[in-house]
């Protein structure tokens, strides 16, 4: 959709997908990419809608590699249908080195709870990746690469009890290898959960939950994945960290805001309560932990909304949001830099830390910072909202 836009060497793209998740990180440049989460939006190729085909980008900008697009890896959060959408004409077009997953597709499967077909496609991929590992594991080959992340009594069951131990992580454990490619010099990501006791929770509470460390020359970016996890499960995360000294692992440039902007993050209705209040304790670990100038991204849709019974992304949340973050950082992807054409969130990593990159032949990035400012204000006046692109 985009000719113009081009990876960077180092850095994190947010997708404007609507409400669904969508985040490439190029860890080497034109060699080694990471892609969390999946929403293409099919409708989006008929040009009537402000969406991007995800699947048309990624094959346009991958690298190339014995005559394929190639993704180092492909990691999924939890298999809802707005984190997996288009994930069957993914694998078709592109070829992918390993997948990450926690062990909740196996959990869904079994228990006849319902996945979308493309959910279901890449259970039957990993189940493919899971039977070559266990098949011959001193001569798996990139694109057989499998890695699970997080605990589950399934785990323990017959069919994978020779999958080596190698390729599970759980929470506490540190991943810097990519398609087995160290990478150590260049990324870290630290995994937080899915805990033991997630197993028997929602989906949206299994969510792989990781801090994501790009590294340049002594620079670096440090962002935090939540997936859709809700306020208990998230406090548990600061909470454990905190307790086993990790505390570094929970500092963020970035933040992904959990379930698309969700209040649920930080309003909670606890055992014999009557209604759900709001819990400051976890916008203090988020403006805690935060780094100077740190942004949160929102993968969303322009629709924010208290009214009884809305789905994420909610006018509350952001409310909290803003409060913790400098004018300007709070960015949605559907209205970046605007509604009528949204363009990807680019962060680029070098060795002086991370920043915010316009793209370079986009309308906004012919802009003067104040032209910009103006626009997104809509004149003089000060705005009513925060800028909706990160100056």
């Amino acid at each position: 959709m985009s000719e113009y836009l081009k990876l960077p060497a180092k850095g994190f793209i947010f997708w404007p997908v609507g409400t669904g998740d969508s985040c490439t990180i190029i860890v080497k440049e034109n060699d080694i990419i990471l892609q969390i989460d999946l929403h293409h939006m099919a409708k989006a190729e008929g040009g009537e809608e402000s969406a991007w085909p995800i699947v048309d980008e990624l094959e346009r900008l991958l690298p190339i590699k014995e005559g394929r697009p190639f993704l180092s890896v492909f990691a999924l959060t939890h298999p809802d249908r707005d984190h997996i959408l288009g994930f069957s004409e993914l694998l078709k077009r592109v070829t992918i080195g390993e997948i990450w997953h926690t062990p909740r597709i196996f959990r869904d499967h079994y228990e006849d709870e319902p996945l979308c077909d493309d959910a279901e496609a890449f259970r039957r991929e990993v189940e493919r990746r899971r039977k070559a590992i266990i098949g011959d594991p001193k001569n798996v080959k990139s694109g057989d690469n499998l890695h699970i992340i997080g605990y589950d009594d399934i785990l323990n069951e017959d069919k994978y009890k020779d999958f080596p131990r190698e390729r599970i992580s759980i929470p506490g454990n540190s991943i810097t290898t990519l398609d087995e490619i160290e990478v150590s010099n260049d990324f870290e990501a630290f995994v937080h959960a899915p805990f033991i006791d997630d197993a028997e929770d929602s989906r949206n509470n299994t969510s792989l939950s990781l801090q994501v460390v790009l590294k340049e020359l002594g620079g670096s970016g440090k962002a935090l994945f939540f997936g859709d996890r809700e306020y208990l499960t998230i406090k548990q995360i600061f909470e454990v960290s905190i307790e086993k000294k990790n505390e570094i692992r929970l500092e963020w440039d970035l933040l992904l805001a959990p379930h698309h902007c969700s209040k649920k993050v930080m309003y909670w209705k606890g055992e014999g309560e009557n209604e759900e209040t709001y819990r400051k304790d976890i916008m203090t670990y988020f403006e805690g932990y935060k780094k100077a100038g740190g942004y949160i991204v929102v993968s969303a849709g322009d629709n924010f909304s208290d009214v009884e019974g809305a789905k994420p992304p909610h006018s509350i949340a952001r409310k909290h949001y803003e409060e913790i973050i400098d004018s300007g950082h709070f960015i949605c992807t559907h209205t970046h830099p605007s509604a009528k054409s949204p363009e990807p969130i680019v962060f680029l990593v070098n060795e002086n830390g991370l920043s915010y990159q316009k793209i370079e032949g986009s309308s906004e990035s012919k802009k003067s910072v104040p032209e910009a400012e103006a626009t997104a204000r809509g004149g003089s006046t000060p705005p009513k909202e925060q800028i909706g692109f990160g100056i």
